[in-house]
């Protein structure tokens, strides 16, 4: 019985134990997973802590930076006040600029419109049967060739060129011519550099008398049938190159150091023009009459004088080599006398009617043996 109270104690002692020994095993676990679980939340707090303090500290920097604007908004018053000013006085300024621009506008228009109408008042009386209407309306056109009016320089050229065209008083002409030769030296270098091939028609124009058409680059212009009694077509910058002039009257005309190379004046009346130094190579001036003209020192190679009149015309110094003088109308002593002094006796290689040589040459002849 002793032995099985001990046996029992035994057994109660060792379960004991292991119960203890299990138990104290889960125990431990369960420590260790609530130590850890304890750690896990402590950090949890702090972040979050952390996290509202910094949103905190965020929130009040906000707040003193706003108290800190509208603290010191009083300060900057007067700068904003002053730029509103500023602001202000621009849109000012910006305002009474465009009121003046549009101002301007206007009064530009209606000036354009009252030139204008003054304009077309000329042009009508230039049209009026009264001659005073016209003679004032001749005068009157010449303040729009001035620069301010340049938009009108091409039609005054075109409408004074119209009226030289028909039947007008001598008075009426000299006022027209006047403001022709201002619109020819203003508008003519412009249509020619517009068009190099323009070509300017005075043709048929019966009263061109005395115009100064001198320094004009008058090249390809048709001057058939044009009165041009005393014209001054004078210069070196003068160019009436390849000009036609058929019928023309240019009679006591100035054509001294012209450039009239080959130009075309068929029965074109020269009666006492002046040529000198002028050059006329291959130009024609067949029929044309050419009575107590002067050649003086002109370049007339290769001229076509066919048919013309020769009476009393000068040709000292000319060079006529080639030139054709054949079928002349007429000729005198004094023009075959001139011919004998032309530049290196080149009238000994122009071209005449076998009678007219054989006089020059005679002529010639009887001239050696009087210096002889």
């Amino acid at each position: 019985m002793g032995i099985v109270k001990i046996l029992t104690a035994m057994h109660l002692i060792i379960t004991f134990s292991i119960i203890s020994i299990v138990t104290g095993w889960a125990w431990s676990g369960q420590s260790l997973s609530f130590a850890n679980d304890q750690v896990v939340s402590a950090d949890h707090q702090k972040l979050s802590n952390e996290k509202l303090k910094l949103e905190n500290e965020k929130l009040r920097i906000e707040s003193d930076n706003l108290k800190s604007f509208w603290g010191r908004l009083p300060d900057y018053s007067t700068m904003i006040t002053a730029l509103l000013a500023i602001i202000g006085m621009i849109i000012t300024i910006l305002k009474l600029i465009n009121e003046s621009r549009l101002n301007r506008e206007q009064r530009e228009n209606d000036n354009l419109r009252r030139v204008d109408e003054r304009f077309n008042s000329i042009i009508t009386n230039l049209g009026s049967e009264s001659e005073s209407n016209r003679a004032s309306a001749a005068v009157s056109i010449l303040t729009f060739l001035r620069p301010e009016h340049q938009i009108f320089h091409y039609q005054v050229f075109m409408i004074l060129l119209a009226n030289l065209k028909i039947r007008n008083s001598e008075a009426i002409y000299d006022l027209l011519i006047e403001g022709f030769e201002k619109a020819l030296q203003v508008q003519l270098p412009l249509l020619k550099q517009s068009d190099k091939n323009f070509e300017l028609n005075l043709s048929r124009a019966p009263h061109l008398k005395r115009i100064n058409l001198s320094g004009l680059d008058l090249s390809n212009s048709d001057l058939g049938f044009t009165m041009l009694k005393y014209a001054n077509l004078s210069g070196s910058k003068t160019s009436l190159y390849r000009a036609r002039g058929i019928g023309a009257i240019l009679e006591k005309a100035w054509l001294s150091e012209a450039n009239l190379n080959e130009a075309k004046f068929k029965k074109a009346n020269f009666k006492y023009a002046k040529f000198h130094k002028s050059n006329l190579v291959a130009a024609v001036l067949k029929e044309a009459d050419l009575s107590y003209a002067e050649f003086n020192q002109a370049s007339m190679q290769s001229a076509h004088l066919e048919g013309a009149t020769l009476i009393g015309t000068k040709f000292e110094q000319a060079n006529i080599n080639d030139a054709f003088f054949n079928d002349l109308k007429e000729i005198d002593e004094a023009t075959l006398r001139s011919l004998l002094k032309t530049r290196d006796k080149t009238w000994q290689k122009a071209h005449f009617d076998k009678e007219i040589m054989r006089k020059l040459i005679e002529m010639n002849k009887s001239l050696t043996s009087e210096k002889k």
